[in-house]
């Protein structure tokens, strides 16, 4: 896995705080932005992962710093920052062009996907 990588969003009507019941202004949301640092470490590490594995989100600290309006871009840019076993930790920040509009870590975890599975029942 490259130790850095980068995914673009499109902030949409239905990403908005105002539509996802976060806020009442139509700007992303706070839980759309969680939704894209989880999408954008999720797909990157899958790339390294068995067909009988994936991760699972465990922890997200968030900052939300400056807001994002309908239709502008927003880049995810992720740095892994530790692998140890199963547990896998990134460093994000999350950019509107040149504004910086949020930051945090984010913890996801390789799990057999059977056997993660069998624990719901």
């Amino acid at each position: 896995m490259d130790q850095t990588f980068a995914k673009e969003y499109t902030v949409t009507a239905d990403l908005t705080a105002e539509a996802m019941g976060s806020g009442g202004i139509p700007v992303l949301a706070t839980p759309a932005m969680v939704a894209m640092v989880e999408n954008a470490c999720y797909g990157e590490l899958q790339k390294e992962l068995k067909a009988e594995e994936t991760s699972v989100g465990g922890f997200l600290s968030i900052e939300h710093l400056a807001p994002s309006p309908v239709g502008a871009t927003v880049t995810v840019r992720a740095a892994l920052y530790e692998h140890a076993g199963t547990k896998v930790v990134f460093s994000f920040t999350v950019y509107e062009g040149e504004k910086l509009v949020g930051k945090g870590n984010h913890e996801r975890f390789i799990v057999k996907k059977e056997r993660f599975l069998s624990k719901l029942s």
